[in-house]
């Protein structure tokens, strides 16, 4: 498992250091880890604990930006666990964690850049709050791979594999493979792209490469299945990099196929105390994210409370109200749950601010949605 931590829970580390007079020693005076250096140490009862885990010991190393490092913790004795942090201004910012990156069994294992040149810390802990024991911890760095573009079309699948000798996410925090893949678009041409591979989830960004640097597109639309949805704001080369997040390796199949432009929203009237009937599917209208939604028009008074309910078994529904101003819809409410919080059903009640005509939108809480559904317009209890 890996996590980002926030600032704020480093003031718990510092904590930690300062109580215990027989602790590790402060800030500034830890031992020093070097690159190609393992060293061998031992948790003890005594040592400090932190966050509902075990006890810790602290090493200092100082790194780089631009160098890929690999920490491994290993021990016979306790599950070990990572933690990346630095201190600045006096607060421990805690930049990431691993409990299981070494595989199966004990260890752990951190692969990370670093954001500025500095002075880092490396927590060597137990997972568990009752462990104690011997542990090893070694520092190593590697050599960020440049990945080598490969030539796709929209329409011919491309069958690819993950290894670890493909090169790896350079993002602050990610750690993972991936193959990257040009292809020519043109302008407004609308794709969806898919990376299926078996049982893991895999990770598909479009974009362009400045600089060297793969920058994903802003409309980028992910769905629940591997797969994202793009219009492609201007004719030229485009990057598809195609991943995996973790040490995920294995056989992938990446497809993109053209898509018609996104069909325009059909509105619906609906009246108080009617219950509507439809089906969220592709092809329907789409909302900025992805989305497919059905529109319902109701028209109502000033001071008006409605309560609107949408159901579903086949996806987590989310219904909105509002107006459409200049041809955009302004939310007035929304909501994605029913009021126990429990199944997929969502439930809004609202006061209608004015007279005039109110547009009701049912769709899903995250792209990919799709299946019947129920509507219902009513009064309030």
């Amino acid at each position: 498992m890996r996590t980002l931590r926030t600032a704020a829970a480093g003031v718990l580390l510092a904590c930690a250091m300062a109580a215990p007079a027989h602790a590790q020693p402060r800030t500034g005076a830890f031992p020093t880890l070097r690159i190609g250096q393992s060293v061998s140490g031992s948790i003890a009862a005594a040592d400090p604990a932190l966050y509902e885990r075990g006890r810790f010991k602290v090493y200092q190393f100082q790194a780089s930006p631009g160098r890929r490092y690999i920490a491994t913790m290993e021990s016979g004795d306790f599950d070990a666990y990572l933690t990346l942090a630095r201190t600045v201004g006096g607060i421990t910012d805690h930049m990431l964690t691993d409990d299981d990156g070494g595989g199966e069994g004990t260890g752990a294992r951190l692969r990370f850049t670093v954001p500025a040149a500095g002075t880092y810390l490396i927590l060597a802990q137990s997972l568990g709050e009752e462990g104690v024991g011997a542990f090893t911890l070694r520092l190593d760095t590697a050599t960020i791979r440049q990945p080598t573009p490969q030539a796709f079309t929209v329409g011919t699948p491309a069958r690819g594999e993950l290894s670890d000798t493909d090169a790896e996410y350079e993002d602050q925090g990610a750690e993972g493979f991936y193959d990257l893949y040009r292809l020519q678009g043109r302008a407004g041409q609308r794709l969806r792209i898919r990376m299926a591979m078996g049982e893991f989830y895999p990770s598909v960004e479009v974009g362009t490469m400045q600089g060297g640097q793969f920058q994903s597109l802003d409309n980028v639309r992910a769905a629940n299945d591997g797969a994202v949805t793009v219009t492609l704001p201007e004719a030229g080369e485009y990057f598809i990099r195609a991943g995996a997040y973790g040490s995920v390796t294995g056989e992938y199949t990446l497809t993109a196929e053209e898509r018609a432009p996104a069909a325009a929203p059909r509105t619906t009237p609906i009246r108080l105390g009617e219950n509507a009937t439809g089906e969220l599917e592709e092809g329907d209208a789409e909302l900025e994210d992805g989305r497919w939604y059905d529109a319902y028009v109701y028209t109502g008074r000033a001071g008006e409370r409605l309560r609107v309910d949408l159901r579903s078994e086949a996806f987590d529904a989310f219904v909105a109200i509002g107006r459409m101003v200049d041809g955009t819809f302004t939310e007035i409410a929304s909501n994605d749950d029913a009021e126990d919080g429990e199944g997929l059903d969502s439930a809004l009640e609202v006061e209608l601010p004015e007279d005039g005509r109110f547009v009701i939108q049912a769709t899903s809480f995250s792209p990919g949605g799709e299946g019947a559904y129920q509507l219902s317009v009513s009064t309030p209890p």
